[in-house]
């Protein structure tokens, strides 16, 4: 009796894509059961192999989306660098655009610089999405007071105020509950202060004013 060519583990070509392949007995005969295949992970390893993206993969559900095709780059274009598939793959937002990419885990530091400011509120500006911006807009925690007498940093506040939802933006007033008036006689803190008045809802504001109404007079 020949043996069947399928016998045993199943051949690495057909076991490449699936979940699993295993071999089943019939009347006498084997046979390969194949399960459905695994498109998340196909594509994965397409990304990690460097291997360029068909024009068909931005038809695919979001979450399936190779990152090429999540920044808007053309699809024939040479593939992304191992370090954003990684990025990808630890789970960054869906829409974090190509100007928000290039901002990631540099916030603060472009912050203080006059055009790495502008770099950062262009991408603010550009982002996809609330979860986007607010990934952005963490980075400046532990920085908030620093960056209302920065020269630079205070407009990257600003901007990060009027774009946010009001509940996001309650780290910054944490941050300067301590130093309200010292703040509010800044240059450029007392526009962070305004903006926040401006922007937040009044139950978050009311210890900031309540603090300063001493001063007044």
């Amino acid at each position: 009796c020949q043996a069947h060519p399928f016998s045993g583990s199943p051949p690495r070509s057909l076991q490449k894509g699936f979940a699993m392949a295993h071999v089943q007995q019939t009347g006498g005969q084997q046979e390969v059961i194949e399960r459905r295949p695994l498109p998340k992970q196909a594509l994965l390893e397409r990304l990690g192999s460097g291997v360029q993206m068909r024009a068909w993969s931005c038809y695919l559900p979001a979450d399936l989306q190779p990152l090429e095709v999540r920044l808007g780059q053309d699809s024939t274009e040479n593939s992304l660098p191992s370090m954003l598939v990684d990025d990808v793959r630890r789970g960054l937002p869906v829409g974090f655009g190509l100007d928000a990419f290039n901002c990631s885990s540099r916030v603060w530091s472009l912050s203080q610089e006059k055009s790495g400011s502008r770099q950062i509120q262009k991408a603010l500006d550009a982002a996809e999405s609330d979860e986007v911006r607010e990934a952005l807009a963490g980075e400046l925690r532990g920085h908030v007071l620093h960056a209302t007498k920065c020269p630079h940093a205070n407009y990257v506040l600003q901007k990060v105020i009027t774009l946010l939802r009001p509940a996001a933006l309650q780290f910054i007033i944490d941050e300067l509950s301590g130093a309200v008036e010292q703040t509010a006689r800044h240059a450029y803190g007392c526009r962070v202060l305004q903006r926040l008045m401006e922007c937040c809802h009044i139950h978050q504001v009311q210890p900031l004013v309540e603090s300063l109404i001493p001063q007044i007079g």
